[in-house]
């Protein structure tokens, strides 16, 4: 599998989602607090970050243990499985608004992704 580059504004992005999710993974049954096992958790894209419209859409990432990150639902056998839970989360048409914006083309820029992250932070703290 092939990733991008990672960047300061991802890592920023990855710990806002996690905090968001309470440090639990979405897909597990059971909930497990992973706040002392950060490499545990993953921040999920549904659609990649190669895709820069969505990269920092709230609505297209969750939190996923490292199992259901890299070998269930992110980039193993359980895509359709992914796809139910998203819709069930965003509902058919918040799902279909989602895959319009990952469709769409955005310039980066990381200054304004920071500030952006920054305040999405405020609001779980």
């Amino acid at each position: 599998m092939k990733r991008g580059k990672t960047r300061k504004t991802d890592e920023m992005f990855s710990n806002y989602i996690r905090t968001r999710d309470e440090w639990e993974c979405l897909a597990c049954a059971k909930s497990k607090d992973y706040s002392n096992n950060r490499q545990g958790l993953h921040c999920s894209h549904y659609w990649s970050r190669s895709r820069e419209n969505t990269r920092f859409d709230t609505q297209n990432c969750i939190s996923l243990c490292t199992y259901h990150h890299l070998y269930g639902w992110g980039h193993g056998d359980g895509r359709n499985e992914y796809t139910a839970f998203m819709i069930k989360r965003l509902g058919q048409e918040g799902f279909d608004k989602l895959d319009v914006r990952a469709h769409l083309t955005k310039k980066q820029d990381d200054k304004l992704e920071k500030i952006a992250i920054n305040e999405l932070m405020k609001e779980v703290q």
